[in-house]
C-alpha cells in the first residue's frame, strides 16, 4: 500500500511539473504591434512599396502580377487597415513604360522594424474573387532571394467561389536563382465551412531555431524543419533579421468577369512576440 501511495504521489508531482513547463513555454512577450486605431498609416512602423517592381528588375514583382502598388489604396478607419484592389481603366504607367490596369497596395516594415524568432501573427479578413492574391509574409533584411529565404505566413488565391484554402510556405535555395535551385515546403489548409472571407482569422507562425510552425486561429496546421529539405540547401531561417509585408496582388491569370472591384482585405492588427522559455512547452 505504501508503494502504491508513493507511486501516486510521484504521478501527481509529475503532472504539475508538466503543467508548469507547458505554461512556462507559453510566456510570450509582446515586442511590436500595430492595432490600426489611427486615421492613417503609421509611417514610423510601415512604408509603402510603389510601382510594378520594374525598379528592382522584378517585372510584375517577379510573378507577372497585374497591379500597380500605390499608397492611395491603403485606408484606415473603424479600427482596421484596408488594402483595396481597384480597376484602372486608363492604366497607370511606371517609369519603365510598363502599364497596369489594376491598382492595390503593399506595405512593409523594411528599414523600420525587423525581427528574428518568436510569434508573428495578424488578424485578417480576406476576400473572394478570381485573381486576388492576399499575403502576409516576411523577407530577410538585406537578403538575396532565394538563398536567404522567404517565409509566407498566409497566402490565399481567390476563385469564383469561396476562398476555402489558406496556405503558407518556407522558401530557400541557391543563388543566383533558377528554377532548379529553388525549393520550398508548403501546406494547404481547408476551412471547415464557408469562406475565409466571411470573417476575421488569426494567421500566425511560431518560429525558433531549426523550426517554423504555422497556426490558424491558434490551431497548429503545419511545421517545417531542416531535414524536410534536400541535401545541399542551406537552412536560412536561423540567420538575419526579417521584416513584415502585407499586400493584395492581382495574379497573372487575372480576374474573371464575376470578380468584383473595388475589393479589399481588412487587417485588424499585427503583433510580434518574443518568447520566454521553450517555445513548444516541455
Amino acid at each position: 500500500m505504501k508503494y502504491i501511495c508513493l507511486f501516486k504521489e510521484k504521478l501527481f508531482l509529475l503532472y504539475f511539473i508538466l503543467i508548469f513547463l507547458n505554461l512556462k513555454g507559453q510566456n510570450w512577450n509582446l515586442v511590436w504591434q500595430d492595432e490600426f486605431n489611427n486615421s492613417s498609416l503609421d509611417t514610423s512602423k510601415w512604408i509603402h512599396e510603389i510601382g510594378t517592381g520594374s525598379q528592382y528588375n522584378l517585372w510584375g514583382w517577379g510573378n507577372n502580377e497585374l497591379q500597380y502598388y500605390q499608397p492611395g489604396n491603403t485606408e484606415i478607419y473603424n479600427g482596421t487597415l484596408k488594402i483595396i484592389a481597384k480597376e484602372e481603366p486608363s492604366g497607370i504607367t511606371d517609369n519603365w513604360g510598363v502599364t497596369k490596369y489594376f491598382s492595390s497596395s503593399r506595405i512593409t516594415t523594411k528599414s523600420l522594424h525587423d525581427f528574428k524568432f518568436g510569434k508573428i501573427q495578424a488578424r485578417i479578413k480576406t476576400l473572394n474573387g478570381e485573381g486576388f492574391w492576399p499575403a502576409f509574409w516576411m523577407l530577410p533584411t538585406n537578403g538575396s532571394w532565394p538563398c536567404d529565404g522567404e517565409i509566407d505566413i498566409m497566402e490565399q488565391w481567390g476563385n469564383n467561389g469561396n476562398t476555402s484554402v489558406s496556405t503558407g510556405a518556407a522558401h530557400l535555395g541557391n543563388c543566383p536563382y533558377s528554377q532548379s535551385t529553388h525549393f520550398y515546403n508548403s501546406f494547404n489548409h481547408n476551412i471547415a465551412s464557408g469562406s475565409y472571407a466571411d470573417d476575421f482569422h488569426i494567421y500566425e507562425i511560431r518560429w525558433q531555431q531549426d523550426k517554423i510552425s504555422w497556426f490558424i486561429d491558434n490551431v497548429l496546421v503545419y511545421t517545417v524543419t531542416p531535414n524536410m529539405y534536400p541535401a545541399g540547401y542551406n537552412w536560412p531561417f536561423n540567420n538575419n533579421d526579417w521584416y513584415l509585408i502585407l499586400n493584395l496582388a492581382i495574379t497573372s491569370n487575372g480576374p474573371s468577369n464575376s470578380t468584383t472591384f473595388p475589393s479589399q482585405i481588412e487587417v485588424d492588427w499585427v503583433r510580434v512576440y518574443d518568447y520566454v522559455g521553450d517555445i513548444n512547452g516541455c
